[in-house]
C-alpha cells in the first residue's frame, strides 16, 4: 500500500505551505510523539517528478554492517512515514552502497516502484574495486556519466533512475560535454530527470543552458552551521527557477550536538528556551524545521541508521517555527546578531 500523500504539492509544488508562523499552540513534538507524522511531498519543477520533503540518505548506510533484510526493513519504515525518496551515490561505501540497496530492494517485489531513487556520479577514488586509480578525481564527461549510470542501474536492479545528479563540478570538463551525457540518458529513458550537487549558482546556470530538459535541483550542504546557500546566490537561483534544492548533512555531521562546540552549546540553550512554543521539539527536530522553513523549499536528506531517529526526524514536519525563533536559531548558530 502506497503511503498517504499528506500535504500534496500539486503541479507547482505550492501546496507545501509556509512553515513560518506568527504563533502556534504547543503540542507534543519531541521524540516520544505518538501521532504519526507523514512527510509532505513536493514537485521538483513544473512537469518534474514528485519527491518527499525528506529523503533517506545512504552515505553511511553500511557503517553498521546491516544485512539486506535490515536495509529492507528500514526502507519499509521510511515508506510508512512518507519518505519515498532514497538518496544514494555511486561512490558511497566505496562503491558498495548501491549494490547493498539493490539486494534489499530485491527482497520485496514492487518495492522499487514505490520509491524515487536519487543517485549521483562523478567522483572516482582509488579503492579495492579500482586499484588502477592513482589519485582521487572528478570526471563529469558525458561518456563517463553514462557508463556510471548504467552500472548504477545494474547494481540497484532497476531500469531507470528517478533523479540523477552530477556529484561535483568537474573543473576539466566543459558544460556541454556533461550535458551531452545527461541528455543522452534522458532521451533513452534511463533517467527521469537530472540535476547537480555542490554546484555554484554560476556553474548551475552554465550547465542548465546546455540541457534539453531543465535541471531539477542542486543538492548542497546546508544546515545551522553552514548557511552559505542563503547568501551565495544558490537558494535565490532555486527560487527564481522554481526548483527546490536538496540539503545534505542537515545535522552538520553530528557537530550540532558536540558539547565542545560553542555554536552547539548556544543552539542547545536556544532550543531549550523555545521548548514551550515548539511543543518540546528537540534540537535535532528544530534543525530540520529550520531548513524546511526556508522559502526555497529545501528537501532535507536525513542520514541516520536508527529507526527511532528516522521517526524523530519526520516529527519535525509538525514543527512550525515562529519567525523570531527561526532568527533566534540563526543568531545562536552564528554567535552574533543579524546585520
Amino acid at each position: 500500500m502506497q503511503p498517504a500523500r499528506a500535504g500534496g504539492s500539486g503541479p507547482s509544488g505550492r501546496g507545501v505551505g509556509n512553515r513560518l508562523t506568527a504563533g502556534r499552540a504547543p503540542g507534543s513534538i519531541g521524540s516520544s510523539r505518538k501521532a504519526v507524522t507523514i512527510v509532505k511531498r513536493i514537485r521538483l519543477n513544473s512537469g518534474g517528478i514528485e519527491v518527499s520533503r525528506m529523503a533517506y540518505g545512504t552515505w553511511r548506510m553500511l557503517s553498521t554492517k546491516p544485512s539486506a533484510q535490515e536495509i529492507n526493513r528500514r526502507l519499509h519504515l521510511c515508506l510508512e512515514l512518507g519518505i519515498t525518496t532514497i538518496d544514494t551515490a555511486e561512490i558511497y561505501g566505496l562503491y558498495e552502497v548501491e549494490k547493498a540497496l539493490g539486494a534489499a530492494l530485491a527482497l520485496s517485489p514492487g518495492l522499487r516502484d514505490r520509491l524515487e531513487i536519487v543517485t549521483k556520479a562523478g567522483i572516482y577514488v582509488p579503492c579495492a574495486h579500482h586499484p588502477e586509480r592513482r589519485t582521487a578525481h572528478y570526471n563529469a564527461t558525458g561518456d563517463r556519466l553514462v557508463k556510471s549510470l548504467e552500472k548504477s542501474l545494474r547494481w540497484l536492479g532497476t531500469d531507470r533512475i528517478d533523479l540523477f545528479l552530477v556529484h561535483r563540478p568537474d573543473w576539466l570538463t566543459r558544460a556541454d560535454d556533461t550535458a551531452d551525457g545527461l541528455n543522452r540518458l534522458l532521451a533513452a529513458g534511463k533517467i527521469r530527470t537530472a540535476g547537480v550537487s555542490n554546484y555554484s549558482a554560476a556553474q548551475f546556470e552554465t550547465l542548465n543552458a546546455c540541457m534539453r530538459q531543465p535541471l531539477a535541483t542542486n543538492q548542497v550542504e546546508f544546515h545551522l552551521l553552514r548557511m552559505d546557500p542563503i547568501t551565495d546566490g544558490t537558494f535565490a537561483q532555486c527560487e527564481r527557477l522554481g526548483i527546490p534544492p536538496m540539503a545534505w548533512s542537515p545535522l552538520a555531521g553530528g557537530r550540532l550536538f558536540d558539547p565542545a562546540n560553542p555554536a552547539a552549546q548556544r543552539l542547545a540553550a536556544a532550543a531549550e528556551s523555545m521548548a514551550a512554543r515548539t511543543g518540546g521539539a528537540t534540537l535535532e527536530q528544530l534543525a530540520y524545521a529550520w531548513i524546511l522553513a526556508h522559502p526555497s523549499r529545501p528537501v532535507a536528506v536525513i542520514g541516520t541508521n536508527r529507526g527511532e531517529r528516522i521517526r524523530s526526524a519526520v516529527a519535525a514536519e509538525a514543527v512550525a517555527l515562529e519567525r523570531e525563533d527561526w532568527y533566534a536559531l540563526w543568531e545562536a548558530a552564528q554567535g552574533r546578531k543579524i546585520p
